[in-house]
């Protein structure tokens, strides 16, 4: 999946992104506007693509002086679709919560971190997910070990991209490679399983040690 351009999923076109941008808010924006937000195409092949989702009945058109004005029309019946399809995203994070809050054995902490995390993976882009285990769990442990493997299982059929999960055990917070790579998640990460503030307790602990 390209996080970047989600509706890439059903619509590899200009198309989708206007529509990606539209869904992101309850406002009007000019073509100008639309295309400094899109990832790609020249700010003529906006319009055009604006133009077709307006002659669709999906995207609503009024004149304001010498520009067109575009907003996603909510009341189309395909409006609440275009805009799951924008928060995929923010859907992957709800679902790896879930799934981790099942587990039997829960971890210390969890995050996505890296490009998923701030938006920017494409299809092609790893999801890195950052667990930290408790120190008395043992690492071998088929529950353990099991519940990481059905995760990546998960994510991956849940996104298309590969899912890779960098795991450590509370006793390896003091050492100064793992607390760069803490530190680095922490910088733009996204909580799955407790808090940054616990995190950042968790690794000033480890740090004493």
């Amino acid at each position: 999946m390209d996080f970047r351009r989600p509706l890439t999923v059903v619509s590899p076109t200009l198309d989708g992104d206007v529509l990606a941008v539209l869904a992101g808010a309850d406002a009007e924006f000019s073509g100008r506007h639309i295309h400094r937000m899109v990832a790609s195409g020249s700010e003529n092949g906006v319009r055009n693509a604006a133009e077709r989702l307006v002659a669709q009945g999906v995207v609503s058109s009024r004149r304001v002086g010498r520009a067109n004005l575009y907003r996603l029309n909510r009341e189309h019946l395909a409006a609440p679709h275009i805009e799951a399809l924008s928060a995929l995203r923010t859907q992957l994070f709800e679902r790896l919560r879930a799934a981790i809050s099942a587990w039997d054995v829960p971890p210390r902490w969890a995050m996505v971190f890296g490009s998923v995390a701030r938006g920017e993976a494409g299809p092609h882009s790893d999801l890195d997910v950052l667990v930290i285990r408790s120190s008395k769990v043992d690492e071998d442990s088929p529950e353990w070990r099991g519940q990481l493997d059905r995760l990546e299982e998960q994510a991956a059929g849940w996104t298309g991209n590969e899912a890779r999960i960098l795991e450590y055990s509370e006793d390896e917070l003091g050492e100064a490679a793992v607390v760069a790579v803490l530190k680095g998640a922490l910088a733009d990460g996204i909580e799955l399983h407790g808090s940054r503030h616990s995190l950042r307790h968790l690794v000033a602990t480890g740090i004493r040690r």
